[in-house]
């Protein structure tokens, strides 16, 4: 438990009345406002709050802690602007945690263009592609690849639009054939990214019309980078994000299938935790993200 980030849930569910409209001022999911609500009362050992059908009640130890949670959240943010006036250069530690498979295309060409840029920054990134509320994993931003952002208890910015293409290896289309039309689609091997909603279902875009095809394969994956192995072993079609099969495309390892028709791109988020403010460093990674990336190309080396 973030107990900061619990005081100031709880707080904010007093002022409301309501976990529901906390919940909606927070970005947080109502599930989330419960469990914060929850474990600040388990942390202290005695309810906080009366909850009945038709409203949330403070109980008396809730009133007293109410009072002094208003005052130390208003301490820490006053705390806070004034580091913020100090601090205006990038320092300290700073915790990002990323896709596996974005983390290993080029990255850390960006990351020791960061630290090289903010010598009195040192960047710890975990790489993961469990998405999780960056508040519970202690970090400063989440980066995460998705069509639309996560309910998280945080805010999401959307920092670069990721294109995906449909390849396959010449090994594979030589045993295969060519798909000529998009419904072949549906008769080919097609390695099949599992996360999000609808895995099996492709959609395109050609000339204003979409398409969607129902595929499958005899491999299913999380994990992108997997996928983009197999392909390259023939395995079968994938679709893919441009920055794994730029240069395989290039040296001829893999082939541009149906380039007429554009697939659903994916969209790269930044996601912070609340209710606290983005540091310098944070912006400064973020912006470096946002201006470097080419995003018809791999991660610029």
């Amino acid at each position: 438990m973030n107990r900061l980030v619990a005081m100031s849930v709880f707080c904010k569910v007093v002022e409301h009345g309501s976990f529901t409209v906390a919940a909606t001022r927070l970005d947080m999911s109502t599930a989330s406002v419960s469990k914060n609500v929850s474990a600040l009362e388990d942390h202290i050992g005695t309810p906080l709050l009366a909850r009945t059908t038709r409203r949330i009640v403070l109980t008396d130890a809730g009133k007293t802690y109410y009072d002094k949670c208003s005052r130390i959240l208003e301490d820490v943010e006053e705390a806070e602007r004034t580091a913020g006036q100090v601090q205006t250069t990038p320092r300290g530690l700073l915790k990002v945690r990323a896709p596996i498979s974005f983390g290993s295309a080029n990255l850390g060409r960006l990351i020791t263009a960061f630290t090289t840029s903010f010598p009195e920054v040192t960047v710890e990134m975990t790489l993961n592609d469990r998405y999780l509320d960056p508040a519970e994993e202690g970090v400063d931003v989440a980066l995460y690849i998705g069509a639309t952002p996560k309910h998280f208890a945080a805010g999401a910015q959307a920092i670069a639009t990721l294109p995906r293409m449909l390849v396959a290896a010449p090994l594979y289309l030589e045993r295969q054939g060519l798909p000529t039309e998009i419904q072949d689609l549906a008769s080919h091997q097609c390695l099949v990214y599992t996360r999000g909603a609808s895995p099996s279902e492709w959609r395109f875009t050609r000339n204003g019309v979409e398409q969607t095809v129902h595929v499958s394969g005899s491999l299913r994956c999380n994990n992108s980078q997997t996928l983009h192995d197999a392909a390259l072993s023939g395995a079968g079609v994938g679709l893919l994000p441009t920055f794994l099969v730029a240069q395989d495309l290039a040296c001829g390892r893999l082939t541009h299938l149906l380039p007429d028709w554009q697939p659903a791109e994916r969209n790269l988020y930044a996601v912070y935790p609340q209710p606290r403010r983005s540091s310098p460093k944070v912006r400064e990674f973020v912006e470096l993200l946002a201006s470097n990336l080419d995003l018809g190309s791999p991660i610029a080396s």
